[in-house]
């Protein structure tokens, strides 16, 4: 399978499409997560993305993560 070049807005929903796919794992399984650094700002103040972020940064504490990665 050849790999393709992405445009910005699409990396943007791939990312989306991501973050609910976390979203609702972590909450049918009883999860904490809370999102971070760039991620938040932009969600705060943006309403979405940091024009120039391309990532999803989210963090869980010790305990989540642990059963998030089993």
């Amino acid at each position: 399978m050849a790999l393709r070049e992405i445009g910005s807005d699409e990396l943007k929903t791939l990312l989306v499409d991501m973050l609910i796919d976390i979203d609702k794992y972590c909450c049918e399984k009883g999860l904490k997560y809370y999102l971070a650094y760039g991620t938040l700002i932009g969600a705060v103040r943006h309403k979405g993305f940091i024009p120039w972020d391309d990532d999803i940064d989210i963090v869980l504490p010790r305990s989540d993560y642990q059963k998030f990665i089993s």
